[in-house]
């Protein structure tokens, strides 16, 4: 091969591959996918720096105390003080230290691992769960004890409605609220008068029913409708909606009160009618006997005649003492029907009359009460009835669950585990004390197990989107 031509197959090779590549790099799946590699290798990498930041956050956390717990959060109408004091009677108990300023702060604080525990009536939000994500500090949720508050009428009533919304909830309780009859927008229900009542601010659930439901952060009495029956306790409340014991009794008694009420009327007007016929054979037999004396009549018809006039004489005089005693009779049978009548309508005119109790006074009266299921203004959780369960897991809406959040850092100490372990030990027993909803068996066992290691504690991770509450993840970690 000459020089000449080597040259013009050379040129011919390069032009051949200078085509080639042409080719591959206009071809657009090959470009996506080298863009896509591209991607997830910057992807990778800002993961990577991303996570170096973490760790230097994570290392710079301020070092807990041995042997101390730190508690903060809203501590007041929780278990928390009740349970502080029980554990730090037990042998070995660890110091256990307990702030009160609030959830916001003590969200802070466990994410800035300044403490080990959170107590709250509320899961931790979406920023403060990722304010904790920041530092490497995954967040575990412990529940201790559930509350809620049952909207109730009385029971064996009906006012046309067997759900409300939260939000009409808030318009028949509000400061302001027009609402005096059940048909009444937004309710639209039976034309019957509407009543609101429930307890006192001294009660536990006033507060809870305040901020919870009509979203006054310090409740007071300013916040409720005007006309709102102040109950001195939950009986009274109780009252309110089912009215007094001994009207119920009276009221019970109307239809048998009715039916002799009948038979007395009905005895009285046999009676006027004995008495008319008797007046009525009084007067023929008078007559007859004045005839048979101006007809100059026979001795024996004279007699015969005067006979029947002393019998009818007695005949009316047995009709007079009949009827005085079947007005007699009638007279009390009436009286007693007008009061019966009277405690009647009283009673039933409770059946408009609402009012608020915590559940667990609810659940010791249930048979006189009836409660509302309740659902949330923009449809989900449609008609949630209020029970253990569905107050215990959050889906009742005027429920709310009390909790004891923390990290997977904190629970790597000894001295958490120890606090927690007998917390949810006795967390059962607390409640019922307090008369809060208390969890189920299978709930504690879980959280136990998360405690003893037997099995990988689950890390609570806020759904925003959720129409249930929020659900853990089971972690496939261990505590850090």
């Amino acid at each position: 091969m000459t020089p000449t031509r080597s040259k013009v197959f050379g040129s011919l090779a390069v032009a051949a591959v200078s085509l080639g590549l042409l080719s591959a790099c206009s071809d657009p799946s090959q470009q996506a996918t080298e863009s896509v590699s591209q991607d997830q290798a910057n992807e990778f990498r800002e993961n990577q720096l991303r996570q170096k930041d973490i760790d230097k956050a994570y290392a710079a956390l301020p070092t807990r105390p041995s042997g101390v717990v730190g508690i903060d959060g809203s501590t007041g109408g929780s278990l928390t003080p009740t349970e502080v004091r029980s554990y730090e009677a037990t042998p070995d108990a660890a110091q256990v230290n307990v702030a009160d300023n609030g959830e916001d702060q003590a969200f802070q604080e466990l994410c800035a691992g300044q403490i080990d525990l959170v107590d709250s009536a509320r899961p931790i939000s979406r920023a403060e769960w990722e304010a904790c994500q920041s530092v490497g500090l995954d967040v575990v949720q412990f529940q201790v004890a559930a509350e809620a508050i049952v909207i109730a009428i009385k029971s064996e009533t009906d006012v046309g409605a067997d759900c409300l919304t939260v939000d009409q909830v808030r318009d028949i309780y509000r400061a302001g609220s027009p609402l005096t009859n059940w048909s009444q927008e937004p309710l639209g229900f039976d034309d019957v008068p509407l009543k609101v009542g429930g307890p006192s601010p001294d009660n536990n659930g006033f507060g809870f029913f305040g901020r919870y439901v009509l979203g006054a952060p310090e409740p007071s009495q300013v916040d409720l409708r005007s006309d709102y029956f102040l109950a001195a306790n939950d009986e009274a409340a109780r009252k309110f909606v089912v009215g007094k014991r001994y009207l119920e009794l009276r009221a019970a008694r109307f239809d048998d009160v009715s039916r002799r009420r009948a038979q007395a009327n009905q005895a009285l007007q046999d009676a006027r009618s004995e008495m008319l016929a008797a007046r009525e054979e009084l007067t023929a037999a008078l007559a007859e006997r004045a005839k048979g004396i101006r007809d100059g009549r026979p001795p024996a018809d004279k007699a015969r005649d005067q006979r029947r006039v002393d019998k009818a004489f007695a005949r009316r005089t047995a009709a007079r003492v009949r009827l005085d005693a079947a007005r007699t009779r009638y007279g009390q049978v009436n009286e007693l029907y007008r009061n019966t009548d009277g405690a009647r309508r009283l009673y039933e005119a409770y059946r408009g009359h609402v009012a608020y109790f915590r559940f667990s006074y609810y659940e010791l009266f249930e048979d006189q009460l009836r409660p509302f299921e309740i659902t949330l203004p923009d449809g989900q959780r449609n008609c949630i009835f209020p029970s253990q369960r569905t107050i215990t897991s959050g889906e009742y809406p005027l429920a709310r669950q009390l909790l004891i959040t923390t990290t997977t850092r904190s629970l790597a100490r000894a001295e958490v585990r120890d606090f927690l372990g007998h917390y949810v030990a006795h967390a059962q027993a607390g409640a019922e004390t307090a008369r809060l909803v208390a969890l189920p068996d299978e709930t504690v066992r879980l959280q136990q197990s998360w405690l003893t290691g037997d099995q990988a504690p689950q890390l609570y991770v806020p759904d925003d989107n959720a129409s249930t509450p929020s659900q853990p993840v089971q972690s496939e970690k261990p505590a850090r």
